[in-house]
């Protein structure tokens, strides 16, 4: 475990973060700043307004150095990448074992990731992570931590991921313009579900779904590795747009009826209840069936959904999910979320939010925080075994992981 602060960034269409925190007992994350600013200058992953993400990142991380007391200096980012420009491929390396009596060490595990990563990514895009799925030794299937086991061969599947280029530096350029650097980049959809999966999720296996403001990621787990990750951009913003187009109101007023009032189970609402509503251009505002309103946001979650099922269902692995489905990120907040996502999908389904101690422990153990605690969950449940040097030559690019020990702390 590591002795120091980590400073996470999550750049989300409506916010971003800077979450600080350090190794708490048992795993836990021990959250000392967390800081929110709106607007972000992002938008479904892709910095849109770089001059407004600059300033937003800036305000956020000083705000949560000011809360820890830290120095502002070299300060090093854990940066979360998500939209929908993310690609997913498989990579598969191998590495012989001299000499063959001795145990498989921490070198031969990074060589052989190193050697599955030697594949060439789509036009215009840059592997973000190589994420172990699964590791044999001399052909034998299951293992997800091979050190100190005995083989002559060692192989692994990885879970590629990639982004584009152009929209990684835009994220790069963003963080330098701020005064920072960027120690490392995790994909989006592994960081939220880091936040949320315990080791019983991940051994039985279990999809995990984070409804974020303007993108939506699926993280698939089956026997203790990633088998599928995908985003699309369908998310907790079109909700609140439709209500504000059908009820003819605010933004800010159908954000307010959706968080207060709604329901994504229409079907549970009575026909007598009702709700006032303030409606755009009208000095005084007007009751409506609570009801339609509900409808409205059921149409829109059903179809967020479905959507992420046909992303699990890309991974073949829909039947195999024993702990089922896991709904988090903002938009799972809407009452009823996980009942409408189990009657959709057929797979039981439960709403999660990350855990976290310390000073800011209530505002982190939300669901829309749970991508920023999963950023943080990933460098402080650092393994000696199992990452290569941060001070790797080629910076992030070079960092690798494996899966088991993010998921070996309380969740």
């Amino acid at each position: 475990m590591v002795e120091r602060s980590v400073y996470a960034l999550d750049l989300g269409s409506t916010k971003v973060v800077c979450l600080a925190a350090r190794p708490g007992p048992g795993g836990e994350v021990d959250v000392r700043g967390l800081a929110s600013v709106s607007p972000s200058g992002v938008y479904k992953g892709v910095v849109v307004d770089l001059h407004e993400t600059v300033g937003a990142i800036q305000s956020a991380v000083r705000k949560a150095i000011q809360m820890t007391g830290d120095e502002d200096v070299d300060l090093e980012l854990v940066v979360g990448v998500g939209g929908a420009h993310l690609e997913y491929m498989t990579g598969q390396g191998l590495v012989p074992i001299f000499p063959r009596s001795r145990p498989i060490g921490r070198d031969d595990v990074l060589q052989v990731i190193n050697h599955s990563r030697q594949i060439v990514p789509p036009p215009g895009h840059t592997l973000i992570q190589a994420v172990p799925r699964e590791f044999r030794i001399d052909g034998k299937r299951g293992f997800q931590k091979p050190i100190g086991q005995q083989g002559e061969r060692l192989e692994v599947d990885t879970h590629i991921i990639t982004g584009l280029s152009e929209y990684l530096r835009q994220i790069e350029e963003a963080v330098q313009g701020a005064g920072y650097k960027i120690g490392l980049m995790v994909a989006v959809p592994l960081a939220s579900a880091v936040a949320v999966v315990s080791p019983r999720d991940l051994d039985e296996g279990c999809a995990v779904i984070d409804i974020g403001a303007g993108t939506s990621s699926v993280a698939v787990f089956e026997n203790g590795g990633l088998v599928h990750t995908g985003s699309f951009p369908i998310a907790s913003n079109l909700v609140t747009s439709d209500v504000q187009q059908l009820l003819k109101t605010s933004a800010d007023e159908a954000e307010r009826l959706k968080i207060d009032f709604g329901s994504a189970m229409a079907v549970d609402v009575g026909e007598d209840e009702a709700v006032e509503v303030h409606q755009a251009g009208q000095t005084e505002s007007r009751p409506m069936q609570r009801k339609v309103l509900c409808e409205i946001i059921e149409s829109r979650m059903r179809e967020i959904a479905n959507h992420a099922m046909r992303q699990i269902e890309r991974g073949g692995k829909s039947k195999e999910l024993g702990a089922g489905l896991l709904l988090t990120g903002g938009g799972s907040s809407i009452r009823k979320s996980a009942a409408l996502f189990e009657a959709t999908t057929g797979l039981k389904t439960r709403a999660v939010a990350p855990k976290a101690i310390g000073t800011m422990a209530d505002l982190a153990s939300q669901p829309g925080m749970a991508t920023a605690v999963g950023l943080a969950k990933y460098v402080l449940q650092e393994d000696e075994d199992e990452i290569a040097p941060a001070s790797a030559i080629g910076g992030w690019k070079d960092t690798i992981r494996t899966l088991k020990s993010l998921f070996s702390g309380k969740a």
